[in-house]
């Protein structure tokens, strides 16, 4: 039997790369970043600022509505970062960061091809907390990679497509 319905994807011009992290979740994340008093924290993806108005008061905090112009280094980017391009995101965090980066991340934007590529930079996942957000689609995940920790790794991957 032949479908009437039409399966063709229409694909936004701009993409919708807003999705509001609730305040309470930033600040429980927040809490599991090994942050230390006076380091840099940046808030990459500033929108409504959730995750940087839960910063801890004894950091410099900043942020930025245009990370890629951003070339400052600062100790850690704790974020939701724009999915469309999350590729480059992550080599410029790797760029800037000098102790780590935690993103929260639909939990199928963690590849190993990702993973290698940040494990080359030298930064490790070194946690990975899941959660689920009311109408967002799948499960979150808040992964934080630090720099030079693979002593501390928690992450294992093959590049291989299997058949």
């Amino acid at each position: 039997m032949k479908s009437n319905i039409s399966h063709k994807i229409k694909h936004r011009e701009e993409p919708n790369d807003e999705f509001i992290t609730p305040i309470d979740l930033a600040r429980s994340l927040v809490r599991l970043i090994p942050v230390k008093n006076k380091q840099k924290i940046l808030s990459a993806a500033y929108g409504t600022g959730n995750f940087y108005r839960v910063f801890p008061s004894d950091t410099k905090n900043l942020f930025t509505k245009d990370f890629f112009k951003w070339k400052e280094m600062v100790s850690w980017i704790i974020d939701n970062p724009p999915y469309s391009c999350l590729d480059e995101w992550l080599e410029h965090s790797a760029d800037v960061c000098e102790e780590g980066f935690a993103y929260l991340l639909g939990l199928h934007n963690i590849t190993p091809k990702r993973i290698e590529f940040l494990e080359k930079k030298g930064f490790y996942i070194t946690k990975i907390h899941l959660c689920k957000v009311f109408k967002w689609f799948g499960i979150s995940a808040f992964i934080v990679w630090e720099k030079n920790a693979s002593d501390r790794k928690i992450v294992d991957y093959d590049r291989i497509v299997w058949r």
